[in-house]
């Protein structure tokens, strides 16, 4: 899915996107209180299409901060299911095999940030089960 096609459907759920310059670095921001997702302006759209899954994940679960425990809990699964959202393990095995490893490379194949490659290596692969 585009990200256009993820504005598309966060909006058929209810949800306000925007993009706007955010502080921090930050990519994404959700607002529990306003039932809003704000994406970084200035960023590629892949960038904003990994930052809009992961708002999403926020919203699906209504978490209300990234800080303290709860907020570490709410975070490490917001990224834990964007990775796996995002990246197909058969695409994962594929890109792995191709460039023998290299994460740009792999992360531009797959059409994902290099820290959602990351958190997929982290916290997907090693739930998944070899048959």
């Amino acid at each position: 899915m585009t990200y256009g096609q993820m504005r598309g459907y966060a909006a058929s759920l209810g949800v306000d996107v925007c993009s706007d310059n955010l502080p921090d670095d930050k990519q994404g921001m959700y607002v529990r209180t306003l039932n809003l997702i704000m994406i970084e302006r200035d960023t590629t759209y892949r960038v904003k299409r990994c930052a809009l899954v992961h708002e999403l994940v926020h919203w699906e679960y209504q978490d209300a901060g990234c800080r303290g425990v709860a907020g570490m809990k709410s975070e490490r699964r917001a990224r834990l299911l964007t990775a796996s959202l995002l990246v197909s393990p058969a695409e994962y095995a594929s890109a792995e095999e191709i460039y023998d490893g290299e994460r740009l490379c792999m992360a531009s194949e797959l059409d994902v940030t290099v820290q959602v490659l990351d958190d997929y290596r982290e916290l997907v692969l090693p739930r998944l089960v070899v048959v």
